[in-house]
């Protein structure tokens, strides 16, 4: 029941980018990117990594596309950590929704 209630709520979080700012975000992809900096010396980030893992994840079972074929949590994580550099006053989420859009575009067939 528990993974039922987690997938509806991963699925509800799943943006399409003109929603992005209307789109509440729960969990631990609230942390700020200058949280996550900060996390990110630490295994404290973990917690945090696994939110973005998740909701990558259910933006590729919603869409049908395997963005995360072959892909590295840590490869992910970099690219977080790219988004917070520049945007340290955006959340994980934002990040996050960066993310699966570039994904999916690169996903989408040219």
């Amino acid at each position: 029941m528990k993974s039922k209630i987690l997938t509806g709520l991963l699925l509800a979080a799943v943006s399409v980018p003109a929603y992005t700012a209307t789109v509440r975000m729960m969990g631990a992809g609230n942390v700020t990117c200058k949280e996550w900096n900060q996390l990110r010396t630490s295994v404290e980030y973990f917690s945090a990594g696994n939110w973005v893992l998740g909701f990558l994840s259910s933006t590729a079972w919603n869409t049908g596309k395997d963005i995360l074929s072959g892909k590295k949590a840590e490869t992910l994580f970099k690219a977080v950590d790219q988004y917070c550099i520049k945007e340290s006053d955006k959340s994980i989420a934002d990040a996050a929704v960066e993310l699966a859009d570039h994904m999916l575009d690169k996903a989408s067939p040219q």
